[in-house]
């Protein structure tokens, strides 16, 4: 277990994707990486580098959308 904050930062450099516990201070405490949120973009960047939707055309889209509405937007879920 690591004893410094200096120790768990370096855990956290080979492994990001996992918290870190250590007691310091005789406190027991967790530490994790988080993302640098001005790394992340944005919905509609994101979507841009997806590009274009190669699947049902707006129209249907929306016949789906409009069709789901008339039957008052709710759907069965099995097995809950």
């Amino acid at each position: 277990m690591p004893k410094t904050i200096e120790e768990i930062v370096e855990q956290l450099r080979r492994d990001p994707g996992h918290p870190v516990r250590a007691t310091l201070g005789g406190m027991t405490v967790e530490v994790r990486a988080v993302p640098d949120l001005q790394e992340v973009a944005s919905a509609a960047e994101l979507f841009a580098a997806i590009g274009p939707w190669a699947g049902e055309t707006t129209e249907e889209i929306l016949a789906i959308l409009a069709k789901a509405r008339a039957q008052g937007g709710h759907r069965a879920v099995a097995d809950l």
